[in-house]
């Protein structure tokens, strides 16, 4: 197996409850990034240990696979890499496509954009991101990206580019040796600044429900 798409999906969470199975923009948040995943035409696994998740995916979906996560890497401590490292120990694709649920806007040509410049880049880990023009401060109160005696303006300036969380893909070699999925250096996959939200809380919510429903030609 060259791909094969995994998409973590667990039952909690704090910010928004269930949040995976909340209807978003006419059907369920999770649904969004599984179909832009489907466009693709490889595996497509759904890494969970919630049974009505799995229930709801596969009534809808039959060409989904599932790997049962056990519960105590459904945690809200559990990392990412945790659910990696067991679906490692499940299933040996040669790459993985990571695609996280909180970014719905995701669409299929993205990823197989990403895919290409993948294999472009000899198989480097790809990173999704979005180009930001802001000025980092930290907390010691210095500047973290810019030089404030010589503020730059923003069209001669590149910005930054920010790791949005849409996407990630590695080679299972590569993480197996770094233990990460995004070991540096890195291939960067950029995408235009709407890709930067991610769906956190109900303000995130709301905001991508709305661009949902533009794209779907429900709001004029």
């Amino acid at each position: 197996m060259e791909f094969a798409v995994l998409i973590p999906l667990r039952g909690g969470s704090k910010g928004i409850p269930r949040k995976n199975l909340k209807p978003m923009a006419l059907k369920p948040l999770c649904f969004w990034s599984i179909e832009a995943a489907l466009e693709l035409e490889v595996p497509v696994y759904i890494s969970t240990e919630d049974p009505e998740i799995k229930e709801t995916i596969a009534n809808s979906y039959q060409s989904v696979l599932f790997v049962d996560r056990p519960s105590r890497l459904a945690q809200d401590s559990s990392s990412t890499e945790d659910v990696i490292d067991h679906f490692f120990s499940v299933v040996s694709p040669s790459n993985i496509l990571l695609i996280q649920a909180t970014s719905p806007l995701t669409r299929g040509a993205h990823l197989s954009e990403a895919i290409k410049l993948f294999k472009e880049n000899n198989r480097r880990p790809l990173v999704s991101c979005v180009r930001k023009h802001q000025f980092l401060w930290g907390e010691d109160g210095r500047p973290i990206n810019y030089n404030p005696e010589a503020r730059p303006r923003r069209q001669d300036w590149d910005g930054c580019l920010i790791e949005n969380g849409a996407f990630y893909i590695f080679s299972r070699e590569a993480y197996l040796l770094h233990r990460c999925r995004c070991a540096p250096p890195v291939t960067l996959y950029e995408m235009s600044s709407i890709h930067g939200i991610e769906v956190d809380d109900l303000t995130d919510w709301n905001l991508v429900e709305s661009l949902l429903h533009l794209r779907l030609g429900q709001i004029s």
